[in-house]
């Protein structure tokens, strides 16, 4: 009996683990221009819960009230993270552009995206690709979406730091 529940906690962890996707950061171009600079934040969603925006949005009635407020996460998360180096506003007034494409949201809130870096003529200057956000445990599917929105957040903040130097 010991032995099947070790191999059945095995199992559930193997999954559980093979679950959480590794951040496989690609770095291409360069973030150098956004040292000490304003840039606007441009968030853009392919896909949520495997639905289109649109239909997510039809099926998750919140999703349009609580979208601002999702991004604003983002763009506040980043900003702590950056420290300075740079500072993110949204809106369309700068010269750069940070654009997170975020691929999917998990049902559990877990964010897949890339960062790009683009200019007004929208030549891409710099891009991170294979990038994670982690959502959360409990609680109704916008706050997982919140949860992950935080997470990505912060991961922007301190790559766009990194890379900045």
């Amino acid at each position: 009996m010991k032995r099947l529940l070790f191999v059945i906690l095995a199992c559930m962890s193997l999954c559980c683990y093979a679950q959480v996707p590794f951040n496989n950061e690609v770095v291409t171009g360069s973030f150098s221009a956004l040292n000490g600079k304003v840039a606007n934040l441009d968030i853009v969603y392919e896909t949520v819960h495997n639905m289109s925006v649109a239909d997510f949005a039809e099926y998750e009635q919140d999703w349009n009230v609580d979208k601002p407020e999702i991004e604003g996460y983002i763009l506040n998360k980043a900003n702590i993270a950056l420290n300075g180096s740079c500072y993110l506003k949204m809106g369309k007034g700068e010269d750069l552009t940070v654009r997170i494409v975020v691929n999917t949201v998990s049902v559990k809130g877990d964010h897949s995206f890339e960062v790009l870096l683009v200019d007004k003529s929208e030549k891409v200057l710099g891009k991170i690709s294979g990038l994670f956000g982690k959502g959360g445990l409990f609680g109704t599917k916008l706050k997982l979406i919140k949860d992950g929105a935080k997470s990505t957040g912060k991961r922007v903040g301190a790559l766009l730091k990194k890379y900045i130097k």
